[in-house]
């Protein structure tokens, strides 16, 4: 049976700053919540769309302050997941690429407003699961790569 390699797994700590390469390429801390199954993003709102290409989840981010910025996803998918109250809840979910430390992740994201939160990212386990070992005592481990 062959052996698969695989890469060692990269230190990060429990907060990061990540860049959205799809979504602008914005600039966001995120928190490593290995609680959390999915990785979540902040939007202002998302609303499934019909476009000239078909259905799309039409989103509104307004990530770090930056003002808003619409984007359009003609893949997409409804999750129902747990929110952080415990109550089930369907999100949209979307495939894009998060930027941590040097390496691109294309990650399933849930999509929820956040605003009474006080990380507008949450990095789940299935984005971090066979790349990264989370040190909780550390913070900002990873340099910034835009």
């Amino acid at each position: 049976m062959a052996k698969h390699h695989q890469q060692p797994l990269q230190l990060i700590g429990r907060r990061e700053r990540i860049a959205l390469p799809d979504i602008g390429g914005v600039v966001v801390e995120a928190k490593i919540d290995t609680g959390a199954f999915r990785t979540a993003l902040h939007c202002e709102s998302c609303e499934e769309v019909q476009t000239e290409k078909g259905p799309a989840v039409k989103v509104i981010f307004n990530l770090d302050e930056m003002g808003n910025k619409t984007s359009y996803f003609h893949k997409f998918s409804l999750k129902e997941v747990k929110n952080s109250f415990g109550q089930s809840e369907t999100r949209y979910c979307i495939k894009t690429r998060i930027r941590i430390g040097g390496r691109d992740i294309r990650s399933e994201v849930t999509l929820t407003d956040r605003s009474g939160m006080k990380y507008q990212v949450l990095i789940g386990r299935k984005t971090l699961l066979r790349k990264f070992l989370v040190d909780v005592n550390q913070t900002h481990i990873l340099p910034l790569h835009v």
